[in-house]
């Protein structure tokens, strides 16, 4: 695939990814509001999600299940981050009684993916930089309307800071890891050891308190499913977009979730939006559109290793000889068990 479809496929997948993520709230506040908790919804919608996936693949895209050792490892450190990442958001939220506060600290995560990404050694254009402000400023403006107000809970904007930080590490790692695997088999697993992080948690947080697996009402699983769905798209289309199109111009755009949501919940909810609002999502607009320009990328979204990964499914002669025995080993144990036909040669033997 050529660079430009490269770059169309990736602004498609992370145009499409705020406005999955942006009505995982929608379907998220109604499930709560028919008798959740937090931490067993969070476990349904991530655990539900992998299931589904693993569904679909299993029936339709058998392919993208094969994985190699390596990027079975990167796979699930990207999903135990984002699986922690979403523990210290959630009790965040908690503590924080400031919705527009708990907003704007979770929108940091785009200077940190701006941090990461230049540590990393990409180049950060200028209009990236003023993208980024522009959206901060929208979120300001569209968390400026919200009528929540609270103490501020310095625990808490903590625990929502480093939400935030570790969202962005996964992504910024989720390149690395891409580079040896496509996006949907980076979807799968990763989205499978987030779920299996967040379930521990639950586990945990039941056995301290007494929490519930099922709502109160019957109509929340219609919720619960909707919240599911919308979960396991939004990280297929997420992945793609960061193996199109890199982790900070995915990020830059996923910022538009916020003006999503509002949208959503006036459509749907009945919940009105201020004047103020209004300006908030119209600078989100702006920073989205400013998109088409800001190619000014100078480093290739993938830099190979200087050398081959030790674990990354071929002997090296300079390996040790124990990384390329389990590595074959490997190999071996992912061949398909069914015996092979004979293959006979027609004419006369030799």
């Amino acid at each position: 695939m050529s660079q430009p479809n490269h770059r169309n496929v990736g602004m498609a997948a992370a145009l499409l990814t705020p406005v999955f993520m942006g009505l995982t709230p929608i379907f998220g506040k109604l499930a709560l509001r028919s008798g959740m908790d937090a931490y067993t919804l969070s476990a349904f919608r991530v655990c539900l999600a992998a299931l589904l996936l693993w569904g679909v693949y299993a029936l339709f895209l058998r392919r993208y299940t094969y994985i190699f050792p390596a990027g079975l490892i990167g796979t699930a450190v990207v999903g135990v981050v984002n699986g922690l990442g979403s523990v210290l958001y959630y009790n965040g939220l908690l503590l924080l009684d400031n919705a527009s506060l708990v907003q704007l600290l979770t929108m940091t995560y785009a200077i940190f993916a701006m941090l990461l990404t230049r540590i990393y050694g990409q180049h950060v254009s200028p209009l990236s930089i003023l993208r980024a402000v522009l959206a901060l400023g929208a979120i300001y403006f569209l968390s400026a309307g919200s009528t929540s107000v609270g103490r501020v809970h310095w625990l808490g904007v903590g625990l929502v800071i480093g939400g935030a930080f570790l969202y962005a590490l996964h992504i910024v790692l989720s390149q690395r890891v891409m580079f040896e695997m496509p996006a949907p088999t980076m979807t799968l697993y990763a989205l499978t050891f987030m779920g299996v992080t967040v379930l521990a948690v639950r586990l945990i947080a039941g056995g301290v308190a007494p929490l519930g697996w099922t709502p109160t009402q019957t109509q929340g699983w219609w919720f619960i499913g909707g919240l599911t769905v919308v979960t396991a798209l939004s990280r297929v289309t997420l992945f793609a977009g960061v193996r199109n199109l890199g982790p900070l111009q995915t990020v830059l755009l996923n910022m538009a979730e916020t003006g999503v949501t509002l949208l959503a919940a006036f459509i749907w909810l009945g919940e009105r939006m201020m004047p103020i609002q209004w300006v908030g999502v119209a600078l989100l607009v702006v920073s989205v559109g400013l998109s088409r320009w800001d190619v000014a990328v100078t480093d290739v979204v993938y830099r190979p290793l200087p050398q081959p990964s030790p674990l990354g499914g071929l002997p090296r002669p300079d390996a040790h000889p124990a990384v390329n025995a389990f590595n074959a080993a490997w190999r071996l144990f992912q061949r398909d068990p069914r015996p092979s036909q004979p293959h006979h040669r027609e004419g006369p033997s030799s």
